[in-house]
């Protein structure tokens, strides 16, 4: 015959299975990282010595589920039939098959753990000096949740549902009274019956909908999630509206390496200074720079990482356009004297302040003033009297007092940043190339656009094995199979204050204030504060 015949299936072979993985199969390096990670010390349990069958050792779902991720294969189930019949699987695992639940239940129990994993192979990479320190790019990224939309609910939504149902119940009792008027026999009787099947139906659905506006008057959401209750509905893009997780991600310039992540349920807009002290920590620098898009340009959150001496190039919010106001009489045209504190407007009059700060709150979702969504800050007025006499006041305001300009106590820290982005123009340009490079592999190569898990602490812990993945792979690919082999043999992991990290975090956890924990005490700070 003309075509290659393969080896007798029956014929036995003397081979071992390390006989079948490459010297640079890259599941090697998976085997030598999680053998040099004692997981005790971040918080996993081992099983001990227990009557009947034996558990697994949580090194091995590790493994099993860096391998996964990294192979773009994360379901617990297909993790599952990958034991039995991938060969790298079963030399990794030694032959063991856990079941899907097994599987599922590590990820499920120990999202602390990945966190803390995320955190000491940041710094292998720092101490392989893979992470510049000094330039760093923040983004958020949107991850659909397990939740549809149809199961999420605003005020709108309810009132809608709620009208509809007293609009049939109505009618449901118009037939019956008009029912009642005619004479009885059997069509009748059946007729009877299915409108009071119906009645009860829209009573049942009545009282769902009250017992969900009802937890919507007790919390300050604007919204809430009956599938996964911690997401929420996020602007994707324009008028594109999903039920997601929006994971905000720190990127260090020298490799597109994540140095940080947090999955909240926020949009970007109060994510910057939390998010950019975090990443100060993590370089271990006195000064660093920020990049991010207009999404995050927000006074109070860059006047406050200009005072823990970060600087942010952040792009500028489009201002919207007023219909009534000439394009020369917009507020950015009117030039600002900082010395005297006065503003000059286009026909050179001069606008002045009276000194004192006047309190202003801004809703953030323009829906329920909350506590979350609400700003507070403080602004001056600035104002000329020869705004009467103007011929041109039409074109200026509308305003029968005269023009009225508001300057806020963070106008000054936004200035500077402004005048950043425009001289610092090509570093800006790198933006997208440092931040984006990880989701357009995540998201669009990997196929990662949505979560697994339910609930913000869970999220975080799979958004840990994803960010780990990347990071795993992007390393090999600069270093090499035999120079990563190498620094991850010499490594010695410092696991000094992580297992007092992981008791905070689960301290929090439990009321609910995790979001919160992760924001205000930095992980690398928190650890420099038990250390010392």
């Amino acid at each position: 015959m003309a075509t290659l015949i393969g080896n007798n299936r029956e014929q036995m072979q003397m081979m071992s299975f390390e006989a079948f993985i490459g010297k640079n199969n890259p599941v090697r390096l998976i085997d030598a990282f999680v053998d040099k990670i004692e997981l005790n010390k971040l918080g996993v349990k081992i099983p001990g010595a227990v009557e009947g069958r034996k558990g697994f050792h949580p090194a091995s779902l590790l493994k099993l589920y860096l391998y996964g991720y990294m192979n773009h294969v994360r379901s617990s189930r297909k993790l599952e039939k990958e034991c039995e019949r991938n060969i790298e699987v079963r030399w990794l695992l030694h032959e063991l098959t856990p079941s899907y639940k097994t599987i599922a239940d590590f990820r499920k129990h120990y999202p602390d753990a990945v966190r803390i994993l995320f955190s000491l192979f940041i710094n292998l990479l720092k101490e392989a000096e893979l992470i510049g320190g000094k330039t760093m790019a923040i983004d958020g990224s949107k991850f659909r949740a397990v939740n549809s939309s149809k199961n999420n609910y605003n005020q709108k939504k309810i009132d809608r549902h709620q009208e509809f149902i007293d609009r049939k119940i109505n009618d449901y009792l118009a037939e019956l009274e008009k029912n009642d008027q005619e004479e009885n026999n059997d069509e009748l009787k059946i007729k009877v019956d299915k409108v009071q099947k119906e009645l009860e139906r829209l009573a049942q659905r009545k009282l769902k909908y009250n017992n969900l506006q009802q937890q919507l008057d007790n919390t300050e959401e604007v919204q809430i999630s009956s599938s996964d209750p911690d997401s929420r509905a996020l602007i994707i893009r324009k008028n594109i509206v999903e039920v997601s997780y929006n994971t905000q991600t720190t990127v260090d310039e020298k490799h597109s390496l994540i140095i940080d992540y947090e999955a909240t349920n926020e949009n970007d807009s109060k994510a910057l200074a939390a998010m950019a002290m975090r990443a100060k920590e993590v370089s271990g620098q006195e000064k660093i720079t920020v990049l991010a898009d207009k999404g995050y340009h927000n006074g109070e959150q860059i006047a406050q990482c200009e005072a823990e001496n970060i600087s942010t190039i952040v792009a500028c919010r489009e201002q919207p356009t007023v219909k009534h106001l000439e394009n020369e009489y917009l507020v950015e045209n009117f030039i600002y004297d900082k010395e005297n504190d006065t503003y000059t407007c286009p026909q050179g009059e001069i606008l002045k302040s009276n000194g004192k700060w006047y309190n202003k709150s801004h809703d953030s979702e323009k829906k329920k003033k909350t506590r979350k969504n609400i700003t507070n800050y403080r602004i001056k007025q600035y104002k000329t009297t020869a705004c009467k006499n103007c011929p041109l006041r039409d074109k200026c305001t509308k305003n029968k007092s005269g023009r009225l300009i508001e300057r806020s106590e963070h106008q000054d820290a936004v200035d500077r940043n402004n005048k950043r982005l425009l001289s610092e123009k090509e570093l800006y340009k790198r933006r997208q190339a440092i931040v984006e490079h990880p989701f357009g592999t995540i998201k669009r190569a990997w196929g990662f656009s949505y979560t697994l898990l339910k609930g913000l602490k869970k999220v975080n812990g799979e958004m840990g094995l994803i960010y780990i993945a990347y990071n795993f792979v992007r390393v090999k690919n600069i270093l090499g199979f035999d120079k990563f082999m190498e620094l991850l043999q010499n490594w010695h992991p410092d696991y000094s204050g992580f297992h007092f990290l992981s008791v905070l975090r689960s301290f929090f956890s439990s009321f609910r204030l995790r979001q919160f924990f992760h924001l205000i005490f930095p992980p690398q700070k928190l650890l420099v504060l038990y250390r010392t």
